[in-house]
């Protein structure tokens, strides 16, 4: 499954001379998840990421490779929630290893692409509110001054985000980058996954056989890679 490899590829180079850290997941304690109705007021909030206009990136990039994704991990670019002391910028990126077989195909394939995706919805860490915007993407968060003080981590949070993914079977193993890095290049980051967007809305077009004028939309040319990419990745046998 070869569709997101340009988008893998770009993320690991813009994090290559960087010192991100690997969190250790087996020592990441238990957390409770409070469930969809959580609200965390600004009197009990220790600070945002991803507010007032600063960065707020949530993106997924599919693989079958173990070349991208060896194994269940999370790794951090910049300090870990017991570490900020004030609001700044956020990102959260899934490089999420898929059973290419299960996946299905056709528009199976994009319903269960949107799926894994939509796990994030079905995850709510306590004193950790995700302030999701579907229209915009954007993804930020509020942290509580409880939550802080009883030292949740990055660590914790991945490893429950990583089991949420892997509720789906045909999920097999989940790379999570949190970024928090006042420096990093996160116009660059957000380019980069926005051609993952790009991508899965194509496939979406392609599958459904979708009667546009190609030659004022802007995904012209990702629907003729996405379109190149799916005959050889799920049309082998034909």
């Amino acid at each position: 499954m070869k569709l997101y490899d340009e988008c893998l590829v770009g993320v690991e180079e813009l994090l290559a001379d960087t010192p991100i850290v690997k969190l250790p997941l087996e020592t990441a304690p238990a957390w409770p998840d409070a469930g969809n109705n959580q609200v965390l007021f600004q009197q009990d909030t220790a600070y945002e990421l991803g507010a007032n206009g600063k960065p707020a990136i949530s993106s997924v990039a599919l693989t079958d490779q173990e070349a991208f994704v060896s194994d269940d991990e999370v790794w951090l670019l910049g300090k870990d929630l017991s570490e900020l002391t004030g609001n700044g910028p956020y990102a959260r990126v899934a490089f999420v290893r898929v059973n290419e077989e299960a996946m299905g195909t056709g528009e199976k394939l994009y319903q269960t692409i949107r799926k894994i995706e939509y796990s994030r919805y079905h995850l709510s860490p306590e004193g950790f509110m995700m302030r999701i915007s579907t229209f915009s993407h954007r993804e930020g968060v509020r942290v509580s001054k409880e939550a802080v003080r009883k030292g949740l981590s990055f660590a914790t949070v991945g490893k429950m985000f990583i089991e949420t993914y892997k509720k789906q079977p045909q999920v097999e193993a989940v790379k999570l980058f949190f970024i928090t890095e006042p420096d990093f290049p996160y116009d660059k980051l957000e380019s980069i996954m926005e051609k993952s967007e790009d991508i899965t809305t194509a496939l979406d077009h392609l599958m459904r056989d979708v009667k546009m004028d190609c030659a004022s939309c802007k995904l012209q040319d990702v629907c003729d890679e996405v379109e190149e990419l799916y005959k050889k990745d799920f049309q082998k046998e034909t």
